[in-house]
């Protein structure tokens, strides 16, 4: 985030993801539902803590997953 506040407004992700097809082991909405998990924050009774770059998935107004098919997973950005 370089920074940057968090966001507290609609959100777009867009995700690239590197690696075999092993589509019997998890699904693209595993994927995307725990990188967005991941991005929101905690919730608690009353408040939201610990937000990474949004407060909660209902933020995420669209999405964008695209799958390269390799022989292995790349981790380089």
């Amino acid at each position: 985030m370089a920074g940057r506040a968090w966001s507290f407004g609609p959100i777009e992700q867009r995700v690239t993801l590197s690696g075999p097809r092993d589509l019997s082991r998890w699904t693209l909405v595993d994927y995307m539902g725990g990188i967005m998990d991941t991005l929101d924050g905690s919730s608690g009774r009353t408040f939201t803590y610990l937000p990474i770059v949004f407060e909660d998935d209902c933020q995420v107004v669209g999405s964008h997953f695209n799958w390269v098919d390799a022989p292995e997973t790349n981790t380089k950005s």
